[in-house]
């Protein structure tokens, strides 16, 4: 029988807690967003989504309001989105994200943002292709130095993710359809790779200056990596950083993510593609 799940917006004290419960055994002690800060965040604009299996918490994601000097208008952060482990891998966070941009036009914000690490290509590829996201920012050691369990050993860079809510793009992801294009696979690598007893190596860079698109090489499993070789892990943070700043210095934009059996690719387009034409929607499979 097919699993149905009920997602809704929390405010008692004891879901809450729950919310707390599970980001530590998501990230630790060391990376928290506590009980206080939640109840806090909702009574003053900001919300917690959570999903559930009978009375059971098993997902949230928390987002508050948002300024900047630099946009004309508030838009919604999502700071933090956990799953816990036994229920991943059914699009719950997904889900999760779409719920989130219902609440967010519903109390009128047409923007979100959050941070999510280069390194983790399957949180890219929902970010991306799932959700329709894409970045222009990249940000070195946002965090500073952290020691939960999940970063410790590298550092914290992040993308700043937007996702214009009532883009064409996020519209036809909100319906189950990936935003991808069969022309990303003809991109050239921006940088070569190797792979040696399971462990990507970067290579060297090439001039892509007259191309309208590259693919960046990330490993699939950077966890994992980090375990059986952290130099490995920090070289490609390195690698990775340097690729994706020159990029982004140089007109281009992260549009999308795409997964082979060990490596990924993060797809970056020079900002003067018709985002509208170079997709070309599929079926969520």
């Amino acid at each position: 029988m097919l699993q149905t799940y009920l997602f809704k917006e929390i405010k008692e004290l004891h879901h809450l807690q729950e919310a707390v419960k599970l980001q530590m055994e998501t990230w630790g002690k060391e990376v928290i967003s506590s009980l206080p800060q939640l109840v806090a965040s909702i009574h003053n604009g900001g919300c917690v989504i959570g999903v559930f299996e009978d009375e059971r918490l098993i997902g949230f994601c928390y987002g508050f309001p948002g300024i900047s000097e630099t946009q004309p208008k508030p838009y919604l952060v999502s700071h933090m989105m956990a799953i816990h482990p036994d229920y991943r891998n059914q699009k719950l966070g997904e889900k999760l994200k779409f719920k989130q941009r219902e609440w967010a036009l519903n109390k009128g914000f047409d923007r979100m943002i959050w941070t999510f690490d280069p390194l983790e290509i399957k949180n890219g590829y929902l970010n991306l292709t799932k959700l329709g996201g894409h970045v222009k920012t990249y940000i070195k050691s946002y965090y500073g130095e952290m020691n939960d369990k999940l970063n410790k050993g590298t550092p914290s860079d992040r993308f700043l993710l937007e996702w214009e809510l009532q883009s064409p793009v996020v519209i036809e992801a909100s319906k189950g359809i990936k935003n991808t294009s069969p022309h990303w696979n003809n991109y050239p690598l921006y940088f070569n790779f190797s792979l040696n007893r399971e462990i990507p190596h970067a290579g060297s860079i090439k001039d892509v200056s007259n191309e309208s698109g590259v693919l960046v090489p990330v490993p699939k499993q950077i966890q994992r990596l980090k375990k059986i070789s952290p130099e490995a892990a920090i070289n490609w943070r390195m690698e990775i950083r340097n690729a994706v700043t020159r990029l982004l210095s140089s007109d281009y934009i992260l549009r999308g993510a795409l997964l082979d059996s060990d490596i990924g690719y993060y797809v970056f387009e020079k900002s003067g593609v018709n985002v509208n034409e170079s997709y070309k929607t599929l079926d969520e499979s």
